[in-house]
């Protein structure tokens, strides 16, 4: 009888393997020759899962999706408002290795948008989710006094978006613009007209600088 193979999970283990040769190898290394061998399988056969190269990356970033969503709900369980907000942010930023792996795949599967645009449906959805958080998490700033009730929550929370698709780039580019303190400036930079002197002293932004400048 012929082995019965639970396509889905194949296809996430193909998935997930992909993103673990990325994380240990780096981006350049992580081809169809060296996914296959990671596998133990010969390269065409990848292909009965898979389309090609582009819906890999294209599973590889809802993947990725999944993952910081994960963690963000982790990392921001016990904390609301500003506080809230820039851990979300860390979570989304490149600024440990995990985020900085992830950034390479991320902007890989941008630059194939171009040729096929139905992929950028996906990065739409993605950032209405973020971009819905990012304004929920001002509110609750405005709520606990930390924030400014002025504050421009569509225009604040679509620069906080911005910033976290750029410096994706910025850091694929490596360039000193992607540097952790230089990344959390501007996230200060932003929100510093908006921060009451409560929303100043529990944001950590300061202290956010200053680590970043002693270790990146």
């Amino acid at each position: 009888m012929p082995k019965i193979v639970d396509r889905d999970a194949r296809r996430r283990e193909i998935v997930e393997t992909y993103l673990r040769v990325v994380a240990r190898d780096g981006m350049e290394a992580a081809s169809t020759r060296a996914l296959a061998a990671e596998l133990g399988v010969s390269s065409g056969a990848l292909w009965h899962y898979f389309d090609g190269f582009d819906e890999v990356l294209f599973r590889a970033f809802q993947l990725i999706f999944e993952r910081t969503n994960v963690r963000i709900a982790a990392s921001t369980e016990a904390k609301e408002g500003v506080g809230a907000l820039l851990a979300m942010l860390e979570e989304l930023h490149p600024l440990d290795k995990v985020t900085r792996d992830e950034a390479y795949v991320v902007t890989s599967f941008w630059g194939r948008v171009p040729s096929k645009p139905s992929l950028g449906v996906f990065q739409s959805r993605v950032e209405e989710r973020w971009r819905a958080d990012i304004r929920d998490h001002l509110a609750d700033g405005v709520r606990l006094g930390e924030l400014d009730p002025a504050i421009p929550f569509d225009g604040v929370a679509d620069t906080l978006l911005v910033l976290v698709v750029g410096y994706q780039v910025e850091h694929v580019l490596r360039t000193p613009v992607a540097a952790p303190e230089r990344q959390w400036r501007a996230v200060d930079q932003v929100l510093t007209p908006w921060l009451t002197e409560l929303g100043r002293a529990s944001s950590g932004l300061d202290r956010r600088e200053a680590a970043s400048d002693l270790t990146g």
